[in-house]
């Protein structure tokens, strides 16, 4: 009886050991940034995805993304993943599938409001900026009501290599126009001296409550608006695990105060 007691009282021991050390890791890593992919070498070409997805979500419940082969657009909420197509449809996406770009964060708000008046893209860009007090930090931010109207976009999958630029293939983009629709936004804030590596300003992904329909946010009107904001802290990236990264042509910006310091002169 006392061996059975004793051996109980070893597994509740060990099995609250593991719950506190998996809330313990799971909360640190609360509203820490994560980026899979730089920015431009996707932009230029580099659709491959070589991250699976089931990997993905250990960095994160909670961001945005692009599919293997740039077919779509991904949307990450409460851990699930879901992707939205050229053709219109939203689903969920597998844990084998893969991403060549994605920005992911365990989100947990520190601020929040509601905006109970009609308010289009522009006027709720704004009221977002004059809530964020750092405009060179890094933001969460999660945006759920009804939408009068939203404007989404997805990209055709490319299988044939080299993949064209993406400034070049703006003509296939497919847009979605609905009306009446609750969701969600979800996106960041990224401040402009991570533009290319990453994507600066505000960049949305839209699902719907029904998660039948989503996209890359093109414009949007609505009200009852609840925004909620998480700042961000620390900066991890992983680029591409793709062979085609190894000889990107990145263009090069001009820094001649960083260069006289660097030459001394």
């Amino acid at each position: 009886m006392k061996l059975k007691l004793f051996l109980l009282s070893c597994a509740l021991i060990s099995a609250f050991s593991s719950f506190a050390q998996q809330t313990t890791n799971h909360s640190t890593h609360f509203n820490k940034f994560y980026q899979y992919g730089v920015a431009d070498a996707f932009i230029g070409g580099l659709y491959k995805g070589t991250l699976l997805l089931k990997d993905l979500k250990q960095h994160g419940n909670f961001g945005l993304g692009a599919p293997d082969l740039l077919d779509g657009e991904l949307i990450i909420l409460d851990g699930k993943v879901y992707q939205t197509k050229a053709n219109g449809e939203t689903v969920k996406a597998y844990n084998s599938s893969t991403t060549s770009l994605s920005f992911v964060t365990f989100f947990k708000a520190d601020t929040s409001f509601v905006v109970n008046d009609l308010i289009s893209q522009k006027n709720a860009s704004t009221t977002i900026m004059n809530f964020l007090r750092n405009k060179n930090g890094m933001y969460a931010i999660k945006i759920t009501g009804r939408f009068n109207k939203i404007k989404t976009r997805a990209f055709p999958p490319f299988k044939q290599e080299p993949f064209p630029p993406l400034s070049s293939i703006l003509d296939k983009q497919q847009f979605f126009n609905f009306e009446n629709i609750e969701g969600t936004l979800v996106g960041f804030y990224l401040p402009s001296y991570l533009n290319g590596v990453s994507i600066s300003g505000l960049h949305f992904h839209f699902l719907s409550n029904d998660k039948k329909h989503g996209g890359h946010v093109l414009d949007y009107e609505g009200n009852g608006f609840k925004v909620e904001i998480a700042r961000l802290y620390g900066f991890q990236l992983d680029e591409q695990n793709d062979p085609a990264l190894q000889h990107f042509e990145f263009k090069k910006t001009a820094n001649e105060s960083l260069e006289k310091v660097e030459k001394g002169h």
